[in-house]
């Protein structure tokens, strides 16, 4: 009956992504206390009310920092890709509205100066659940894109009763825009780079190294490459073809992936180092 509790879902392991995610959030939760004023603040001064109110948005900041990337960092195997499912993302969010919630009710009441009843209380838990909602709706949607854009690259191919059973296939990659495409051989892409708002591609045409710059997300490259399992994430910016792999090095700072026909290592984080290895040994 709770079997989907244990399905393998995605997790947002990108900071950069979950930093700005939060701004937004702690800004939304400082606006809302600040225009609707759900919780009885006992100070009549309009620049002390400021201040308490941009707590309320600092704990909500601090509460999905610490849960969203602090977290991931310190304990990489419990946030690591292919381990992750539905049950430790309930788990999570449930944690992070937990943590602004009890941090809320507090602060309310040592600083805001707030009497404590049911009724504030209640106000409070439900202010906290708006950022955890906002934060679960937009990962579905990530998703939800994710798998649309690969839907559409695989109704793009040909059936295969059409293609030679030696041709090798070939993956289109589409800008999000839908401005530029590129299709490349499975056996051709070494690496794939995250550069911003883009995915930098290298791959090997003859013995000669060719890269090119698609604006589209390390994410959704991913989603359309899952089912490769010699393209696999070493690291938060980086997928990798298990196929080009020379050595994996080890230094005191961590390890380091040389691939073949790229000159500069490629890191692998802690996160994703016992993926990596044990694909290195099935080769």
């Amino acid at each position: 009956m709770l079997d989907f509790l244990n399905k393998t879902y995605p997790f947002n392991d990108d900071p950069k992504q979950n930093l700005k995610l939060s701004l937004g959030l702690s800004l939304g939760m400082f606006l809302f206390i600040l225009f609707f004023q759900p919780i009885d603040l006992k100070t009549t001064d309009f620049n002390n009310k400021l201040l308490i109110i941009a707590g309320f948005g600092g704990i909500t900041f601090f509460s999905m920092i610490t849960a969203l990337i602090i977290a991931p960092s310190v304990l990489p195997r419990l946030f690591m890709s292919g381990k992750w499912n539905f049950k430790r993302d309930l788990f999570l969010n449930t944690c992070i509205w937990t943590a602004i919630s009890v941090a809320s009710i507090f602060y309310a009441r040592y600083v805001g100066q707030t009497k404590i009843t049911f009724y504030s209380v209640f106000m409070i838990v439900f202010i906290s659940l708006v950022p955890v909602a906002i934060l679960i709706i937009t990962n579905q949607f990530e998703i939800l894109k994710a798998k649309l854009q690969e839907a559409l690259n695989l109704s793009k191919k040909p059936d295969n009763t059409s293609i030679e059973i030696n041709e090798p296939e070939k993956i289109e990659f589409e800008s999000e825009n839908k401005s530029e495409k590129i299709s490349l051989q499975l056996n051709e892409i070494i690496m794939l780079r995250s550069a911003d708002n883009y995915v930098e591609i290298f791959w090997e045409k003859e013995g000669e190294i060719k890269k090119k710059l698609i604006r589209q997300t390390l994410h959704n490259t991913e989603y359309l490459l899952a089912k490769y399992t010699q393209i696999i994430r070493c690291h938060r910016t980086c997928l990798f073809n298990t196929n080009y792999v020379s050595k994996l090095n080890i230094y005191p700072q961590g390890y380091k992936l040389k691939l073949k026909y790229i000159e500069e290592e490629i890191p692998v984080s802690r996160q994703y180092l016992l993926k990596v290895k044990e694909a290195l040994q099935i080769k």
